[in-house]
């Protein structure tokens, strides 16, 4: 078999087998190289090979394990609670406390009007005529006032002659403090029995007759300008 048998020359059949021989050689060696482990069995699969590490080799032991406490990859993870965590690491907002502002001022009596009005121009002798108060800040800032019942009093006179006070018999003591705003105005009502009255309603009360008289009422310190009443 080995010498070469045909109608062409011994040549042309040597280098037929020659290339056949080189053709076997080459699918060998492509075989061994594609093969794991030279085609001596099963290679082993990646993850298997990163957890056999040795600890000795300094590789993690689990793709998956926790890096050490220092390590410096791990600083946006530290628990800003923990004592190891420096100042710095904590990204917790400052919060700083407002200061209560300071409550407005007590008026004072320049920064008022006071004005009493009767609530009709006439009334008639016998009736309870209604005597009505208002008060307005005239001034550009807010202010608070205490105007209550204890503050208040409306009181009817007869030229130089006291007749009658909304505080003889029926006084008070009420505080009510108001904020008063610029512009702002508040109003009070009195209603007088129509019968004259000394301090703590002392003496006999007697029926007020026909006549014009002048009221002046007052809040605390603050004393409005005199305004007419009629009686018919």
């Amino acid at each position: 078999m080995l010498h070469p048998v045909g109608p062409l020359p011994a040549r042309v059949y040597w280098l037929r087998r020659a290339y056949v021989a080189a053709a076997v050689l080459v699918v060998l060696v492509l075989l061994w190289v594609v093969l794991p482990n030279g085609g001596g069995g099963a290679r082993p699969d990646t993850a298997a090979a990163v957890s056999s590490a040795t600890p000795e080799s300094g590789a993690p032991t689990s793709l998956a394990a926790t890096p050490p406490a220092d390590d410096p990859g791990r600083a946006e993870d530290a628990d800003p609670t923990s004592p190891g965590t420096s100042a710095a690491s904590s990204t917790a907002p400052v919060v700083t406390a407002r200061p209560k502002p300071a409550p407005p001022p007590v008026c004072p009596d320049r920064a008022l009007s006071l004005q009493v009005r009767p609530e009709r121009p006439v009334f008639r002798v016998g009736s309870s005529p209604r005597i009505l108060l208002d008060i307005r800040n005239v001034s550009s800032l807010s202010c608070l006032r205490d105007v209550g019942s204890g503050q208040q009093e409306v009181v009817l006179w007869r030229g130089t002659g006291r007749l009658w006070s909304s505080n003889d018999c029926y006084p008070e003591d009420v505080r009510d403090v108001q904020l008063l705003r610029p512009g702002t105005a508040l109003t009070f009502g009195v209603v007088w029995s129509g019968l004259s009255s000394r301090p703590k309603c002392a003496g006999t009360r007697t029926r007020v007759g026909a006549g014009t008289y002048q009221l002046v009422a007052r809040i605390g310190t603050l004393v409005s300008r005199p305004a007419p009443l009629v009686l018919r």
